[in-house]
């Protein structure tokens, strides 16, 4: 598990740190004001019961009362701070000073260079409470220094002036150190805590994200579940439509078949007009099976009716349910299929892909354009065609023109057509085992190319 970022927090301890020393320090500042305004009580007790060795002291020691005084009183100054941490090298000097006056005057000297070692020890051990161990030992190295030169003005021997420093230095030691592992160990387990803080924050956050995921998952369902529904009922609602729609439009055929049948073959524009309409009947009711089947092709349930299907007739079918739309569009309708090949397939699934792509084809190609059913074998499999000199698809659009809602612009623009005929037909095609995309070919704008397999069922030329 990789480690908490500790920037803000050793950030966040070098401020608490800080107002720590702060406090300890006005403690210091409070020390000394007590223990010089006691030593003074003292000294002029002393001095007031006849001891005159002790009238040098009370100036001096009420000036440092003074100073120590107002130092604390102002402790809340940013200023005052470094005057703080001067401050124990100031009572060294005080020291040094009174003692070095006091040492002539002295019936004992070597008393007063002793009593000074006890004096700059508890300097020393103030000097501590700034938490900064170069205070501490530059406080102590002065403090050494200073009582090395009293206790030789006492003409005390150069073993008990080694021993004096060695025991500030051993104080300053221990009073930094002391010190010191107290914060690191404070520090340390303020870092545990922390961490652990971290921790049991980021499981709940977890734990938070986690509820809130599996709530919007549950929403999701919830509204899928209801698209769904919504779905099933679009579709079904759909099927009943459609569905409904084959008995006005088998009455239309049979009409149509009746006057085939009834109309002399000398009134040859009527029978033509009569044909169309029987052949656009017919493609309505390819359409209307096409929705009818759409459903169960997305399913893979839809039963294929194999058998063998002669190109030539399936196409000239075609041209024939779409002669008249090409002479309206002004567009020429041509056949190109290779004679004698037959397919294996469901013939009906077939036609209703064909006309899907002349559709296609002559709601894009241009006035005096050409569309080209075209029908061969390549590489020994069978492939259906559908070309023409229209604009051409762009390669973003080809990728997902097969999709299911997916329309070209100019379908868009007029709203013409759910983007269901192309779907429909890569939907058949893969159905028998085949794949339908947009190709390139010389001389045409768009080619759909739908490829057959050989089998089930191989491809032949009728004898």
């Amino acid at each position: 598990m990789a480690q908490p970022d500790t920037t803000a927090f050793d950030a966040q301890l070098a401020e608490a740190v800080d107002q720590q020393r702060r406090r300890i320090l006005r403690v210091g500042a409070a020390v000394r004001v007590a223990g010089t305004f006691l030593f003074l009580l003292i000294i002029l007790a002393m001095w007031l019961s006849g001891r005159h060795d002790w009238a040098h002291y009370p100036l001096p020691l009420t000036v440092y009362l003074l100073v120590a005084a107002g130092l604390l009183a102002l402790h809340d100054k940013p200023y005052v701070h470094w005057l703080d941490v001067a401050q124990s090298l100031v009572d060294v000097g005080l020291i040094f000073w009174v003692q070095h006056t006091a040492l002539p005057l002295s019936r004992f000297p070597p008393g007063i260079a002793g009593f000074s070692l006890g004096l700059f020890a508890l300097v020393v051990v103030l000097s501590s409470l700034t938490l900064m161990p170069g205070v501490v030992y530059a406080t102590a190295l002065l403090a050494a220094v200073a009582e090395a030169v009293l206790m030789r003005e006492a003409d005390v021997s150069y073993g008990s002036v080694t021993i004096a420093s060695v025991v500030l230095l051993l104080v300053a030691f221990l009073s930094q150190y002391g010190g010191q592992r107290m914060r690191q160990l404070a520090v340390a387990f303020t870092r545990t805590e922390v961490e652990r803080q971290v921790e049991a924050r980021r499981f709940q956050e977890v734990e938070q994200a986690r509820g809130t995921i599996e709530r919007m998952l549950g929403e999701v369902r919830a509204q899928n579940e209801q698209l769904l529904t919504l779905q099933r009922d679009k579709d079904q609602l759909i099927q009943f439509l459609v569905h409904d729609l084959r008995s006005p439009l088998s009455a239309l055929s049979m009409t149509f078949s009746w006057l085939e049948t009834e109309l002399a073959e000398a009134d040859l524009a009527l029978m033509q007009g009569v044909r169309t309409g029987l052949a656009v009947t017919g493609r309505m009711e390819r359409m209307i099976s096409e929705l009818l089947d759409l459903p169960r092709l997305e399913e893979g349930k839809l039963e294929l009716r194999p058998q063998r299907i002669d190109t030539s007739s399936l196409f000239e079918e075609v041209r024939q349910a779409f002669v008249g739309a090409a002479q309206f569009r002004r567009l020429t309708l041509e056949v190109e299929a290779t004679q004698g090949l037959v397919l294996h397939g469901d013939r009906a699934l077939l036609t209703r892909v064909v006309e899907n792509l002349v559709a296609n084809a002559l709601r894009y190609t241009p006035p005096g354009g050409r569309v080209r059913l075209e029908t061969g074998l390549e590489a020994g499999a069978p492939y259906l065609a559908v070309r023409n000199d229209g604009p051409s698809i762009s390669e973003e659009l080809r990728g997902r023109i097969f999709d299911k809602h997916v329309q070209g612009e100019q379908e868009r623009a007029t709203r013409k057509g759910y983007g269901l005929g192309l779907y429909f037909s890569r939907l058949a095609v893969e159905a028998h085992g085949g794949r339908i995309a947009v190709e390139d070919a010389p001389g045409w704008g768009t080619s759909f190319v739908a490829r057959l397999p050989t089998t089930p069922g191989e491809s032949t030329r009728v004898a």
